[in-house]
């Protein structure tokens, strides 16, 4: 979706699935040729999988896996399981099929070739015949990949690139409801993000239900055993009965998986969205004249109300968060709206939020996120997608598109700057100015502000949070005092901050970051010892450890270097015989704010780790050779501004 960032928060925690259970699974399928056109007999539920595998399917499986739970439940004639498969470069998945679940046998329909997946037409295609061939009181269409929100729609084809928009799940699946002469039961998404008022709005005319994951989704997906188990066991249940359980079934998945897992899931009634639009488009109005009568101080209340809130689908220190807020978390009330305004949203909402779960790392849910960016010089494509969308308001897109402009008028937001520090001796001393009108030494909470070491050749070395915002104490030079060595040789380690705003699976006062790259050094007779698939970029888990100058080594995020894809960054274990390679970062001094992780130099080398191994504190007292310290300040906006070195 964009150029290299770091690190990413977006992909799947992976599932490893056993060569076994897909070669099982292939011996399991039978090829009837022919196109299965001949209608078959109505049915209670026909179920309508549009399964576009992607590297989910070819890098770890998850597909066979969520067809293997499929074949786990016995087949009834009162429910029809058909998919559409493809859009993964792994045997199989090539081309696109049509397949018939039942129970432990899966029916190869039809073989459609190399056909684009990230195309409206064939997901058109897929709904219409799939409705006609296999009729039923309901039919109930999800949606399998990855997603990315209101903006970005969902999966994408590898062999062609392209994504499935909100407008193109609208022409596809409006003819089909048309011809039928009924809307879908229910729509769900079996993928990340897509659980915005939004998306409900796009579906609204088509669908009565929608399911969807207000965060990034865990890789596991759904629990497809329990939907089928209920579809089966209980054909004629309410839409909103079954959707209840896809719900609580999810989230009880995801807890077995992982007691610390991060999951949201939300059953939406259609039929009652258009309240929660109409609810944020009248106060859209109210914020529109605030903004054009008073822009700054108008833009900062609305960044401070918006902070308070979790910002679903975040990256850490890299351009492109979907920036989705939760309706409810979001602080109207610091807002100055007009009477009744916030009730009127509040009331829409728990109308058209039939059931939502969440697991203990949220509170205060509300079912439905929307969009409001604050990084609005890194999210322009995003939002000039938003405005475009003629299924949400003109009032909501103008106020959109009025924020967006604020934002980056840096002649009304001026950027922070930081005068002169002097550290010749290596000691920072106090700075001579600072000017920082959306900076946290006023507004601590909707920015923050860091240090930075950087060597001569303008790497960063080192990035940490200060702990005091005010102008008198913005330079704290604890984390100076000696660096972390992974090993006797002193290989240097360095530290990512966390900033303001980003909330992920490990989020606690006593972790810290080390980015690095990863490689897998056990034995594999299939994967040659400098095989780049044995390489992995993501970020060391370190915990302070009861020995002062002692850390400890606690699990791994694989979290960088693919912003396709999106998932929760969950920790895992470090392998048994693993060695990692420190990376630098380095910022982009033409895009100011944008940080990225370039190769590692050759020159840095691989270090073996193990997990819970000690990393100790170096014995310097001062700054390394050639390296320069920098004090930065990140305002509101996600803008950065670094001091002015003086060697």
């Amino acid at each position: 979706m964009s150029a290299p960032d770091f690190p990413a928060f977006r992909i799947f925690a992976a599932r490893l699935r056993s060569v076994f259970a897909v070669a099982a699974l292939a011996l399991l399928v039978v090829s009837c040729g022919g196109s299965g056109s001949q209608p078959a007999a109505k049915a209670d539920v026909t179920l309508l999988v549009y399964m576009m595998g992607t590297n989910l399917e070819s890098d770890d499986g998850s597909a066979t896996g969520n067809i293997d739970e499929m074949r786990s439940i016995a087949p009834s004639d009162r429910v029809n399981v058909v998919l559409t498969t493809g859009a993964a470069d792994k045997d199989g998945w090539r081309t696109v099929q049509r397949k018939r679940v039942r129970g432990q046998q899966v029916d190869v329909l039809d073989d459609l070739g190399e056909v684009d997946m990230g195309r409206a037409q064939t997901l058109q295609d897929f709904v219409s015949w799939g409705m006609k061939t296999y009729p039923a009181e309901r039919t109930m269409l999800v949606l399998w990949d990855h997603g990315g929100g209101p903006n970005r729609g969902i999966g994408s084809d590898p062999f062609t690139h392209h994504s499935l928009s909100l407008d193109d799940i609208r022409s596809a699946i409006a003819p089909a409801t048309q011809a039928a002469g009924r809307k879908l039961a229910l729509v769900g998404f079996d993928a990340c993000l897509m659980g915005s008022v939004e998306v409900a709005q796009a579906l609204a005319p088509y669908a009565n239900y929608m399911i969807g994951s207000q965060e990034l989704e865990p890789g596991a997906g759904q629990d497809w055993a329990a939907l089928l188990s209920h579809l089966t066991r209980s054909p004629t249940d309410s839409t909103a009965a079954f959707g209840r359980t896809i719900v609580d079934a999810f989230i009880a998945k995801q807890l077995k998986d992982d007691p610390n897992a991060e999951a949201t899931l939300s059953l939406i009634d259609l039929g009652r969205i258009d309240g929660v639009g109409a609810a944020l488009a009248d106060i859209a109005a109210t914020l529109n004249g605030q903004l054009a009568a008073d822009p700054v101080q108008t833009w900062i209340d609305i960044a401070e109300a918006r902070a308070k809130a979790f910002i679903f689908g975040s990256v850490l220190l890299s351009p492109g968060p979907t920036e989705l807020v939760d309706l409810r978390m979001f602080d109207w009330g610091s807002l100055r709206l007009a009477d009744g305004q916030r009730e009127r949203l509040t009331q829409a909402l728990e109308q058209a939020v039939v059931h939502q779960k969440h697991t203990e790392a949220f509170s205060n849910l509300s079912g439905l996120t929307f969009y409001l960016p604050q990084r609005v010089a890194e999210t322009s494509t995003d939002t000039k997608t938003y405005t475009s969308l003629s299924f949400v308001s003109e009032t909501q897109r103008g106020f959109i598109r009025q924020h967006s402009d604020i934002g980056t008028d840096n002649t009304r937001l001026p950027l922070p700057t930081i005068g002169v520090i002097d550290w010749h001796d290596g000691t920072p001393q106090a700075p001579t100015s600072v000017q920082a009108p959306l900076n946290a030494v006023d507004r601590a909470l909707v920015a923050q502000d860091f240090a930075a070491v950087q060597n001569a050749a303008g790497w960063i070395t080192a990035i940490k949070p200060l702990t005091d915002s005010t102008v008198d104490h913005l330079v704290d030079t604890s984390f100076m005092q000696g660096w972390f060595h992974l090993d006797d040789a002193g290989t240097p380690v360095y530290f990512s901050a966390l900033p303001d705003g980003i909330r992920f699976a490990i989020d606690s006062p006593e972790n810290f970051l080390i980015p690095v790259t990863l490689r897998n050094d056990a034995p594999d007779d299939d994967l040659p010892a400098d095989d780049e698939r044995r390489l992995q970029r993501g970020l060391l888990i370190v915990s302070d450890a009861a020995e002062s100058g002692v850390l400890r080594i606690t699990g791994f995020l694989n979290a960088l270097g693919n912003n396709d894809s999106a998932g929760v960054a969950r920790p895992q274990g470090v392998p048994e015989q693993a060695s990692v390679q420190p990376l630098w970062l380095v910022q982009d001094e033409n895009d100011l704010g944008h940080w990225i992780a370039p190769l590692a130099s050759a020159a840095v080398p691989f270090v073996p780790v193990t997990d819970k191994q000690r990393i100790s504190r170096g014995t310097r007292d001062s700054l390394p050779s050639g390296a320069h310290a920098r004090v930065g300040i990140v305002d509101v906006r996600g803008w950065i501004s670094l001091d002015t070195l003086s060697y």
